[in-house]
């Protein structure tokens, strides 16, 4: 059974190089998918997700979106496609700014 999982995430870590970002958490926004040969625990996924954020601080998005594809691939070696999408909500008045990266296994 393939497995084929969106998730959106909302919450607040230390992300980024400036100095200020460095001290203070500031709401993300985390958009994830990913599709699998076997089933996907998206509860659990949604956990690590979080738990990784906050506890790595990463300072470039960019990195921390490249760390994430290549961990899944780690822990879900059936996964055979991943996309993760992060906004910085509240850093530039009127916009929400970030990137995105995808990956077929």
């Amino acid at each position: 059974m393939q497995s084929h999982i969106k998730i959106k995430l909302k919450f607040k870590c230390i992300l980024g190089i400036l100095d200020f970002e460095r001290v203070k958490k500031q709401e993300i926004l985390l958009c994830f998918e990913a599709k699998s040969l076997e089933f996907l625990d998206y509860a659990v996924i949604c956990k690590w997700l979080k738990k990784t954020y906050k506890e790595r601080e990463f300072k470039l998005i960019e990195e921390s979106l490249q760390v994430i594809l290549d961990e899944f691939k780690q822990k879900y070696p059936q996964a055979i496609f991943a996309k993760i999408k992060l906004y910085k909500l509240k850093i530039i008045k009127n916009a929400k700014v970030g990137a995105c990266l995808e990956k077929f296994y």
